[in-house]
This record gives structure tokens, C-alpha cells and sequence, in this order.
């Protein structure tokens, strides 16, 4: 309080405690105690004489307003005439009460305190929004997406992706434009329209495919979507458009490309199909062509054997009977090269399977290896998977009979076909004691006349794993196999779940 006169210092603090404030005052009379008061402690709201002897309460004013700018400034006097009353508010007093009507001094000091705070409040509002609009500027500019702010139809802002895409040199190209000159005109009032529905509504537009134009006239090929913003103040719609000429380019690239396949994929069916029925004929060669002289050389043998057979000496027979043998043989191979063949070739039935049942059925079909032997069999039990039924049918008969040929030096023979199962695949395995490999030569069980044991002990093609595994690499699955010589053997196969 700026007072000389301590009574009326005395009456304006029971105007405000009778009016229901609670305070403290400090009391100044000169420019000197007012300054050093500021420096102290900030007041709430300071209330000024017009005239001191050595001070004014205009001087006190305008330091108030350099000091504590936010702090109100009431003049409280014996007189102010009406000149003096438009100078205090003009120069920034909040208010000024004559010492004779002190009862509105109360009234007076809530209004300043209200506008103080008022004015407190609007500016860190303001403070915020600038640093909001600041920091959405920041962000914005660090997008590789054009981002637009329209506000009224009108493009108040761009970023400088933005100022790149349209072919400008700086935001001030683009800001003050009308939006709709930046879209194709076949499609600007229907944008436009979307726009002022989005504003009304509050939903955002998500990405379409929309052709815009650059400031050079140049059509952009874009995606674009909008979500309504307050800018400014203002509602406003934000924009943000994605360039896909690239993106278009290699579709239309891949278009291309995928033309080019198809072409060159119907040119290699019909290759394909050609080199089929030449495999179709060679088969039929083989079948046929081949087995002739087999048919004629075995019929003679027969026929010589047959007629002339007491008259041959025990050396001619032997070899006779080595040319017979060898005869079938031949055969056998002939018959092995063509189904190998049509494995490649058939065309795949895929159904529901229970390997189990392909078990017992090769079981069966393998009864008479197994008379007068001791086989020990262990089974488990065997998931159902999807596939070819006969061509695994001839997997599961060749692994089993391959595991009863090799085990034949043993007493009791023990084969077991068991299943490890992941969560991409059923492993298939068919284990035995039989008379192993050496694990050396492993690379060579599937491949096609690949024989690891001789002839004169196990007969054979060379022709069955090879079959296996192109069975099992059509099915999507691979084949593989661990053994020991005279440890016994285990043949696997997987297939997919």
C-alpha cells in the first residue's frame, strides 16, 4: 500500500477485512521503501494514493508495471477528477476507488484479482498453444508424407515434404492456395465435399487412391487421407498425402512380369508335356523293345536246358543258369527303371491317411518273406497325415521290406516302426538289427543304382530308396538314414502336419 496517511492506511484495511479478505500490508511512502519492498516479496495486488509529497501514484504505476507487470494497480484517493480517472485506466490501472466510498474497495480488489488471474491463465493458454503449434510443426517436418493443414478450403500450412512433392521452392508456394487446386478437377468438389463433411463430423477419411496435381501441372499419383485438427483456433482439416508413383510403377512392373511368367510357364507345359510323352515312349520302348530279347534269351535257355540238358556237362548247366538268373535280373531292373519313372510323373491324389493302415497292409503283403523266420515287430501307433495313399503305400512296403532282407542273418529279426512328431512335421522311422552300413557311405542309399552290400548276399536293383525319396520329396518331405555295420539300421522319412 502506497499511503502517507497512516489513518486512511488504517480505513482501507478494515474496508477489506470487513469485506472478508485475510492479509498482510506493508505500508510505503516513498519511491525509495516501494522499490525495496518489490525486490522482497511480490504482492497480490498493490493499492496507490494519487499524490504523495515526494511520490506519485503514476510513477508508482508504471514501475509496478516494469516490476510485477501481472500484479493489479488500484488507485485509492481523496479526489480524482475525470481527466485524471480516463489517464489512471488508460496507463493500466485496474481500478480506483475515492477514500469517501471505501465500502466498494472490496468489490474493486475481487474484480482486479479475478482479471489478474484471467489475464494469468489466458497467457499460459497462449504459451501452450504456441508451444503445441511448435512442437506439431517439429513433428510434422520430419515426416517423409506431404502433411497439409486446410483450414476454410485453404492450405495454412505445409511441410516441407509437402513443399517437395508439389514442386514448390518454400511453404509460401502452397500456403494461402485454395486445396482443390492441388486436386485433379474431375474429383476437387467431391474432395472438397469430403473434407467439409469430415469438419462437421469429426471422422476421419482413411487412405484412398487419389490423383493430385503439382504446382507445374504434373499428375501425382498419391494416397490420401485427412483428420479433422484444430489449427489456430480454427477447425481445420490435417492432410496427409503419400506418394505411390513408385509404388505404382512396380505394380505395374510386376504386372508386366507376371504376363512374362505366364507366357513362359505355358511354353514349358507345353515342353513339359512334349518331354512327358517322350518319357511316355521311351517307357514304352523299355517295356516292350527291351523285354523282347529278355523273353527270347530266357525261352532258349529254357529250350536248350530242356532238351539237351542230360547231354551237358555240370559246367554248361552252371553257366546257363548264370545267364538265366541274370536274365531275370534284367528284368527285375527294367520293371524297378519303370516304376522309378512314373513316380516322377504321377500326378499326386492327396487324401486323409492312417499310416497305420498302410502298415498292416504292407504287413500283409509281405507274409511270405516272412515264413519260417523269427520277426519281432513293434508298431506304434501312427499319426494320420495327407497324401498320395499308393505311392506311400510303396514307401512304407519298401522301408519294411528292405529291414526284413537285411536282418535275414538274424534270429529273432527285430524291426520297429515308430513316429516323432514336432509342431511342423511327422518324422516316420523303421528300425532294425540287421546288418547296418558303414555311415561313410550314407550319402549314397538314395540314389538310383546305389547298392552298399553285394548282390550275392542281398539281391536288389538299387532302385527302392531312390524311389522312397522322390515319393517323399514330392510330398514336401525329406528322407535320411543312421546305421552301423552289423549294429542294424534306421531309415527315416518326414512329412508335413
Amino acid at each position: 500500500m502506497i499511503e502517507d496517511e497512516e489513518l486512511d492506511a488504517a480505513l482501507v484495511e478494515h474496508a477489506l477485512r470487513t469485506g472478508g479478505f485475510s492479509f498482510t500490508s506493508t505500508r510505503v511512502q516513498s519511491e525509495e521503501e516501494y522499490l525495496r519492498q518489490l525486490e522482497k516479496f511480490r504482492p497480490s495486488v498493490i493499492l496507490s494514493d494519487h499524490g504523495l509529497p515526494a511520490f506519485d501514484g503514476f510513477t508508482a504505476l508504471s514501475i509496478a508495471q516494469k516490476k510485477v507487470p501481472d500484479v493489479p494497480f488500484i488507485f485509492v484517493t481523496g479526489s480524482l477528477g475525470e481527466e485524471m480517472t480516463i489517464k489512471a485506466l488508460k496507463s493500466g490501472a485496474a481500478d480506483f476507488v475515492l477514500k469517501h466510498q471505501l465500502a466498494a474497495l472490496p468489490s474493486a480488489v475481487h474484480r482486479a484479482l479475478r482479471q489478474a488471474e484471467f489475464r494469468r491463465e489466458h497467457r499460459k493458454a497462449e504459451a501452450a498453444l504456441h508451444s503445441s503449434e511448435e512442437n506439431y510443426r517439429g513433428l510434422v517436418e520430419l515426416s517423409p508424407d506431404a502433411l497439409l493443414v486446410v483450414s476454410e478450403e485453404v492450405i495454412v500450412f505445409v511441410n516441407s515434404s509437402g513443399v517437395k512433392l508439389f514442386g514448390g521452392e518454400a511453404a509460401a508456394d502452397l500456403i494461402g492456395k485454395r486445396f482443390a487446386e492441388l486436386v485433379c478437377p474431375e474429383n476437387a468438389s467431391s474432395v472438397s465435399e469430403q473434407l467439409r463433411q469430415m469438419i462437421g463430423t469429426g471422422k476421419p477419411v482413411s487412405f484412398r487412391e487419389q490423383r493430385m496435381l503439382c504446382l507445374r501441372g504434373k499428375i501425382l499419383a498419391v494416397e490420401a487421407a485427412a483428420a479433422p485438427l484444430i489449427y489456430a483456433g480454427k477447425q481445420a482439416a490435417q492432410v496427409i498425402v503419400h506418394d505411390i508413383s513408385d509404388r505404382m510403377m512396380a505394380e505395374a512392373q510386376i504386372r508386366r512380369l507376371n504376363v512374362d511368367l505366364e507366357r513362359r510357364v505355358a511354353e514349358r507345359t507345353v515342353e513339359l508335356e512334349a518331354a512327358n510323352k517322350e518319357m511316355e515312349a521311351f517307357s514304352y520302348s523299355v517295356s516292350h523293345d527291351l523285354r523282347a530279347p529278355l523273353r527270347h534269351i530266357e525261352g532258349f535257355v529254357e529250350i536248350l536246358v530242356t532238351a539237351k540238358g542230360p547231354a551237358l556237362d555240370d559246367e554248361t548247366q552252371k553257366l546257363l543258369q548264370t545267364i538265366a538268373d541274370s536274365t531275370k535280373q534284367m528284368g527285375r531292373l527294367i520293371d524297378d527303371l519303370l516304376a522309378f519313372s512314373k513316380t516322377a510323373r504321377a500326378q499326386l491324389h492327396s487324401t486323409n491317411i492312417r499310416l497305420g493302415d498302410l502298415v498292416q497292409m504292407s504287413l500283409r503283403d509281405l507274409e511270405p518273406e516272412t515264413k519260417d523266420r523269427v520277426v519281432e515287430w513293434s508298431i506304434s501307433e501312427l499319426p494320420e497325415v495327407r497324401g498320395d495313399p499308393a505311392l506311400l503305400r510303396q514307401v512304407i512296403l519298401n522301408l519294411l521290406s528292405n529291414a526284413l532282407k537285411y536282418t535275414r542273418p538274424r534270429n529273432p529279426a527285430r524291426i520297429e516302426v515308430g513316429v516323432g512328431t514336432n509342431e511342423n512335421e511327422h518324422v516316420i522311422y523303421v528300425a532294425d538289427n540287421g546288418v547296418g552300413f558303414d555311415m561313410r557311405y550314407a550319402h549314397k542309399l538314395f540314389g538310383v543304382f546305389q547298392r552298399l552290400h553285394r548282390t550275392a548276399d542281398f539281391e536288389g536293383t538299387g532302385i527302392g530308396l531312390a524311389n522312397v525319396r522322390r515319393i517323399i520329396h514330392r510330398h514336401g518331405g525329406l528322407t535320411w538314414a543312421e546305421g552301423a555295420l552289423n549294429q542294424g539300421a534306421t531309415f527315416y522319412f518326414s512329412l508335413p502336419r
